[in-house]
């Protein structure tokens, strides 16, 4: 299956989902349900609430069910405990990665905007040393010869900077006519292949010549990557969250 993303046109960023992330496993609402429910998925845990439940029948047993009530509620206490704060502190990050100040172009200017309020389409402007908030196709850099440096520690762990290369058919376009560009991507449904990416691109004249221009993977900025070595970079969203 394939998407269509056409550049920096409003009429169809509403057809894809928005930039918001999020890696919270609970709500307020469905908190208590859910962890008792992951903590009874466990044979364990099973086990000692049978047993506990079996002590309140006094035909069967002497012993008193506070003696394995109340270690077992305490248990289930503490494990409750630690995976609230766990998915709270996901819950801040998310946030914050959410609430991110980012660059993209809109009706011909730059426009301050959170990163969770990228949409498909949008052209968005990255600085030197900041994180990709999304993943783009580059079609600008600050480099005469259209190349920009990134670091990719975060998605394969690899310490070495990667040269990634605007399209040809980007090539030789000033900044004037990068926020004014109009086209459209034809690319792949999002995978989780960060190695590949079959695709191509087609500007709108005044721009350039109706020709097709491949991309692979050398042609994108991947979220959660750095931008480094290069002034600014801008490309067009076609992943978001």
């Amino acid at each position: 299956m394939k998407r269509f993303v056409y550049i920096n046109d409003e009429s169809y960023q509403n057809d894809y989902c928005d930039n918001q992330i999020s890696n919270t496993k609970y709500t307020l609402w469905n908190f208590l349900p859910k962890n008792l429910w992951e903590q009874f998925r466990r044979f364990m845990n099973q086990y000692f609430l049978l047993i506990a439940c079996l002590q309140l029948w006094s035909l069967i047993t002497p012993v008193n069910p506070a003696s394995t009530w109340g270690p077992l509620i305490v248990i289930f206490a503490v494990s409750a405990t630690k995976e609230a704060w766990d998915d709270y502190n996901r819950y801040i990050s998310d946030k914050q990665a959410n609430e991110k100040k980012v660059w993209i172009v809109k009706n011909g200017a730059r426009k301050h905007i959170q990163a969770q309020d990228i949409r498909v389409g949008n052209i968005v402007w990255i600085r030197e040393n900041e994180e990709v908030p999304c993943d783009l196709v580059l079609t600008g850099t600050s480099e005469p010869q259209g190349v920009c440096h990134v670091e990719t520690a975060a998605l394969d762990g690899e310490i070495d900077l990667k040269t990634r290369v605007i399209p040809t058919t980007c090539v030789g376009l000033d900044s004037e006519q990068l926020h004014k560009i109009k086209g459209v991507i034809e690319c792949p449904i999002p995978d989780k292949d960060i190695r590949r990416f079959d695709a191509n691109i087609r500007l709108f004249p005044p721009f350039i010549d109706n020709d097709i221009c491949p991309l692979t993977i050398n042609n994108t900025l991947l979220q959660s990557c750095y931008l480094r070595n290069t002034e600014w970079a801008c490309g067009v969203a076609v992943y978001t969250e």
